[in-house]
């Protein structure tokens, strides 16, 4: 198993990357299965900022780190790379590619990258404000209490894609396509993809009817579903239709991400509104998605630090003592 035999789909969630997966498997030449989140398990050892544990995980990764050094353990990385690659070894079989399709790798995109620098990454990018209004819909999450786990997905995961993408703009097996075009000229973007694969086309590919590889547990509930996609979709509410909180929602997260980044990220719409940024739901604060685990325990050690904490400690002790008397 050899790293370029590995192609990456990585997109925010409800962005079209089951779509996209399905038709780039339904060949002879690449398998895939369920999105199966195989990298993420591995987090700690690739980004242990993103892993939040019982004991302090910080420390923890420290002292791993240190033993590597202490050991002489250089080739840890090397190590664990060919574990990694063992993983999808199963997939291959007689198959040239694999195709990972986990929209959350987001997350780890730059890691993987370093990783697994000779595997083809596919970027895939769809209007985020459809994206929002698909897990508004799909999942139906029609209140921002609901909505909550998916801040990271909407409020960083845009940037970050649009930032690899550009990072990478000139590196042969980088590739970003679009959501909105695979829809409306589904022949030219596909077979364009196929070509940049390196795999010869045929327009029986694009029908998926029979493809059950994508298949599994998770990934688009429409796609996996035993119905046909048009009825499944069909049969789904609007949750948006008559919701005018979660009208509001939608137009301030077009707001949040201003018109110049939707420009740039895909030439999709204006904003349409007159309230400003100051105006925003607090759902829109990004401010805590951004530190470590190392940035709280600098504030935690700041906060303790701190004359007023001090004195209140004191205050706290003093009173305690009154109570005991």
């Amino acid at each position: 198993m050899e790293e370029n035999n590995i192609i990456f789909i990585i997109s925010q969630p409800r962005a079209g990357s089951t779509l996209l997966q399905n038709l780039l498997s339904n060949n002879n030449d690449v398998n895939t299965i369920s999105e199966h989140w195989l990298l993420l398990n591995f987090a700690n050892q690739i980004n242990s900022d993103l892993v939040s544990s019982k004991f302090d995980n910080v420390l923890g990764n420290d002292a791993f780190q240190t033993y590597l050094r202490h050991t002489g353990t250089d080739n840890f990385q090397s190590k664990f790379k060919n574990f990694l690659l063992s993983l999808y070894e199963p997939l291959v079989n007689d198959y040239p590619y694999v195709i990972d399709k986990t929209p959350r790798y987001w997350e780890i995109i730059d890691e993987i990258k370093k990783i697994f620098p000779n595997s083809r990454m596919i970027i895939l990018k769809r209007n985020p404000v459809d994206v929002f209004k698909s897990i508004i819909n799909t999942w139906n999450k029609g209140s921002i209490e609901l909505l909550e786990p998916y801040k990271r997905d909407l409020l960083l995961a845009p940037k970050r894609l649009h930032e690899f993408s550009l990072k990478h703009k000139n590196d042969p097996l980088v590739k970003t396509v679009y959501y909105e075009n695979i829809v409306d000229d589904q022949l030219n973007e596909i077979e364009r993809i196929y070509e940049w694969l390196g795999i010869s086309f045929q327009i029986d590919f694009l029908d998926t009817k029979r493809n059950v590889k994508i298949k599994g547990k998770y990934g688009d509930p429409y796609q996996n579903s035993g119905k046909s996609y048009k009825q499944t979709k069909s049969e789904s509410k609007d949750l948006t239709k008559n919701n005018d909180e979660l009208k509001g929602l939608l137009l301030q997260y077009q707001r949040f991400l201003g018109d110049q980044f939707l420009q740039e990220y895909g030439n999709y719409p204006s904003t349409k509104g007159d309230f400003e940024i100051s105006n925003l739901s607090p759902f829109f604060r990004t401010d805590h998605l951004h530190k470590t685990k190392e940035d709280y325990k600098k504030e935690l050690q700041r906060i303790k630090s701190s004359k007023t904490f001090k004195i209140a400690s004191k205050c706290a002790y003093f009173f305690k003592k009154l109570k005991v008397k």
